[in-house]
């Protein structure tokens, strides 16, 4: 059995519209890879499947650009850099590498137990996309994750980094929401996953699959859009895998006493 090789070819797009209104100084590209590396050649599986679609900042303002390219490549390709396009071929290889070993020790261990191994196939495809949030000058990085490495199911995550325009720095709750936050938001989070879910009570969340036992928490992953903040749950946050993402949209005017 002789092992794939792979030629990267990564392809940098023209850049995007979403942000034309702010002119050249906060502009976009995509990376791009899309390619799917059979195991064995002639053979549909296993095979590592990649769909990846990521932006990178290449505006005049190069302390934002800088500081945009490092959080999205340590943030989904665990490279501090700047280099999008680098950190991006080194996750592609790490998974590669990872895929072939995976397949290569099931191959051993059917062969020592006698039967037949089964395939063991990857995907990963990302997308990525910028907009404006608010009046405030921070912009949205809003990154949706599909992930697939074998078992019953894939896992979708998606995440916004907020970023402020002025020097690229991300936006946390605690430097977001003044001191003592969590008093004010859990409360009004709780009304709106009731009316999310329909449900009259924390008890009948039960029967709509949510984790009605455990506290509620204010997500550390949020969308700040023109007049609401949205707080996403991603799979398993406060529900189990078939409830899917829950997002609860909160109203400027009901929790503006806590923002800074």
């Amino acid at each position: 059995m002789k092992p794939f090789r792979l030629l990267i070819v990564l392809v940098i797009l023209a850049a995007t519209v979403a942000c034309s209104e702010k002119g050249d100084k906060y502009a976009f590209q995509y990376v791009t890879f899309k390619e799917t590396l059979p195991y064995h050649q002639g053979q549909e599986h296993p095979s590592c499947v990649f769909d990846l679609h990521v932006l990178k900042a290449n505006g005049t303002d190069t302390l934002f650009a800088d500081a945009f390219n490092f959080d999205i490549s340590e943030f989904l390709f665990d490279k501090r850099t700047t280099d999008v396009r680098g950190a991006m071929i080194t996750f592609i290889d790490s998974i590669i590498n990872l895929f072939k070993e995976e397949n290569k020790e099931e191959i051993r261990f059917a062969k020592e137990e006698g039967f037949e191994p089964r395939d063991i196939d990857y995907e990963y495809v990302i997308n990525t996309e910028v907009h404006y949030g608010n009046n405030r000058d921070i912009i949205g990085h809003f990154i949706n994750m599909y992930q697939y490495t074998g078992g019953a199911h894939g896992g979708t995550f998606i995440t916004c980094r907020n970023l402020r325009l002025e020097d690229g720095s991300v936006v946390t709750l605690d430097n977001y929401f003044k001191p003592g936050y969590e008093e004010v938001l859990i409360p009004v989070l709780e009304k709106k996953l009731l009316e999310y879910a329909e449900c009259s009570s924390r008890d009948e969340l039960d029967e709509h699959g949510y984790f009605s036992n455990e506290p509620m928490f204010v997500s550390p992953n949020f969308e700040i859009r023109q007049d609401t903040i949205d707080f996403i749950y991603n799979q398993y946050d406060i529900a189990p895998y078939s409830t899917g993402i829950t997002t609860l949209s909160v109203a400027n005017d009901e929790i503006r006493s806590i923002l800074r």
